[in-house]
């Protein structure tokens, strides 16, 4: 069913399979994997295991790792933006009976004057001869 011919193979895993024996494939230390999972993996997953990549940590002075502003930094809760943020991005939320003041601020004249779309509507009204260029 599966060819592991040459072809098949990429030539950074032969070159490392023809150099190690079978049996040292089983001593290499899998961190993550506990050894009960290896008993049941097949030669062509160990294969494809991925490389270990060198942590944050590991890169890092020792200095960065002891203070202890680093170490509340990484026990906080990661958020991907803030509570506010939502807010800053125009996210309009739905209102049943918005008051007269609101409904002033987003179509009222000034709010035309500001926006560059508004402005055309100003001027196409004035254009038009309305006698109430918004609300």
């Amino acid at each position: 069913m599966f060819c592991l011919g040459p072809r098949a193979v990429p030539s950074a895993f032969r070159a490392t399979a023809m150099r190690t024996p079978i049996n040292r494939l089983s001593q290499i230390p899998q961190p993550s994997t506990p050894s009960t999972m290896l008993s049941s993996r097949t030669f062509s997953s160990l294969l494809s295991t991925p490389r270990l990549q060198p942590t944050l940590g590991a890169r890092l002075p020792s200095t960065t790792l002891s203070s202890p502003l680093s170490s509340l930094i990484s026990r906080a809760p990661q958020q991907s933006r803030s509570f506010s943020a939502s807010a800053s991005l125009g996210v309009r939320r739905v209102t049943f009976r918005p008051s007269r003041r609101v409904q002033k601020r987003r179509h009222g004249y000034l709010a035309r004057k500001k926006d560059r779309n508004g402005r055309k509507v100003l001027v196409r009204r004035t254009l038009k001869g309305r006698k109430e260029l918004s609300w």
